[in-house]
């Protein structure tokens, strides 16, 4: 599946519209530039839907398959106990890019809906989830107003095209006083500042915008959310996944034929404990009615 890349630019902020942006780095083709007001850093051009369907069925994140499934839950815990010590009565969740549906599996007694827009993913989930999994876009998901008690984004509010109309969606889903859980890569950690256009989450177009706590938490009070906490939770990753990772994507890159013949050997499969403060998770509470 191919699309035509689009040319059209912003000519200002998608987030505070400021119209003074400075370019940082062209990377994979595409300008990366940073807001001289908010100081959001984003992927100047305007990506179509098409262009982002092509990329995302041409293949798949390593990170996400079945042999990993472990690993990814020790975050998905960590994430459920927070949501529990707000809520500590179970209410309906949506999981938005919610792959197999790993991270619903962790909210037990809960009602739990989501949305995966890779479709075998979301077979997957379907799978235990039956109809509350849905296969598509944000976009294309159905307005249920008011439904939810949380909502949670795990490494896909940076993939949005358009943040704020995504947030005003969420908002819109979510009951009175319902929560938001955003979780994102850290543009502004020690490792982002040292790495520069080099650091492993810049891969555009599958991400195309940059937060840190400042600009994430701007950018939900700009949509009508009061932000109520961030955390830095660490992760655990098998050394295949870290070579992958670092590899961001480039096939020919050494990284990441280490991590390809690394798979199933003692030396890819073995674990460690990461927190370099490069991944925040915000919550964020409805404000107004």
């Amino acid at each position: 599946m191919n699309a035509v890349r689009s040319t059209e630019k912003y000519s200002s902020c998608p987030v505070c519209n400021g119209d003074v942006l400075r370019h940082l780095w062209d990377v994979n083709g595409y300008a990366i530039g940073r807001c001289a007001s908010c100081t959001l850093v984003f992927v100047q051009n305007r990506v179509t839907a098409e262009e982002l369907a092509a990329h995302y069925y041409s293949g798949g994140d390593e990170a996400y398959d079945d042999t990993n499934a472990d690993c990814l839950s020790y975050y998905y815990r960590k994430l459920a106990d927070l949501i529990r010590a707000r809520f500590p009565q179970p209410g309906t969740i949506l999981d938005l890019g919610c792959s197999r549906g790993w991270f619903l599996d962790a909210m037990h007694g809960w009602e739990c809906h989501g949305s995966e827009i890779v479709p075998s993913d979301a077979a997957a989930a379907r799978e235990r989830y039956g109809d509350r999994i849905v296969t598509g876009s944000f976009e294309d998901y159905p307005m249920r107003e008011g439904y939810f008690d949380v909502i949670t984004l795990q490494d896909v509010f940076d993939h949005f095209r358009d943040p704020l109309p995504a947030l005003a969606k969420c908002r819109r889903l979510l009951k009175p006083g319902g929560l938001i859980v955003i979780k994102v890569h850290n543009i502004s950690c020690l490792y982002a500042k040292v790495s520069g256009r080099h650091f492993y989450a810049i891969i555009p177009p599958s991400h195309l915008f940059y937060y840190d706590r400042r600009t994430l938490a701007r950018t939900l009070s700009a949509a009508g959310f009061q932000v109520a906490d961030s955390h830095f939770i660490g992760h655990v990753l098998k050394l295949k996944t870290i070579f992958w990772r670092l590899s961001r994507g480039n096939t020919k890159s050494l990284f990441y034929r280490i991590g390809k013949y690394s798979g199933g050997t003692p030396f890819g499969e073995f674990r460690i404990h990461k927190n370099l403060h490069d991944i925040i998770t915000m919550s964020a509470i409805k404000a107004g009615s």
